[in-house]
């Protein structure tokens, strides 16, 4: 039999079919082919059954992806925002800190200051003494 193997069952094919391997003609009234037309009708219930289960199943694994997708986002968004936070208290805990240094360095800066001042004021004073009184 030369026919391909994946085209539905027909009743020629079966005549053929066992005329090649039994060398036996069947007419084509031959009761023996109810049988075929049967077996055809269950292979269409079963085809339709089978696609409708398989379009069920889809259906149902299409739900438990999204779902399942959503709870990764969620846990996703989670994560980040726990992870942001943390970058952000660290962000805050370093400036707090730089806060500090620079507190102590315009406080050193004014300490200067006031020890410049005093020092110009008695350099002032010195030349001015130096100028009326002489060396």
């Amino acid at each position: 039999m030369t026919a391909d193997t994946n085209s539905p069952l027909t009743i020629q094919k079966v005549r053929d079919l066992i005329t090649e391997k039994h060398s036996t003609l069947l007419d084509e009234n031959d009761p023996i082919l109810m049988l075929v037309s049967m077996h055809r009708a269950f292979l269409d219930e079963y085809e339709l059954m089978l696609s409708q289960q398989t379009a069920k199943a889809e259906e149902h694994m299409n739900e438990h992806v999204k779902a399942f997708a959503t709870e990764v986002r969620k846990s996703t968004n989670i994560l980040l925002s726990k992870a942001v936070k943390s970058n952000v208290e660290n962000c805050i805990a370093e400036i707090g800190q730089h806060q500090e240094v620079m507190s102590n360095f315009l406080s050193i800066i004014k300490t200067w200051s006031i020890f410049a001042g005093i020092m110009l004021i008695l350099s002032v004073a010195t030349t001015l003494s130096v100028l009326v009184w002489g060396s």
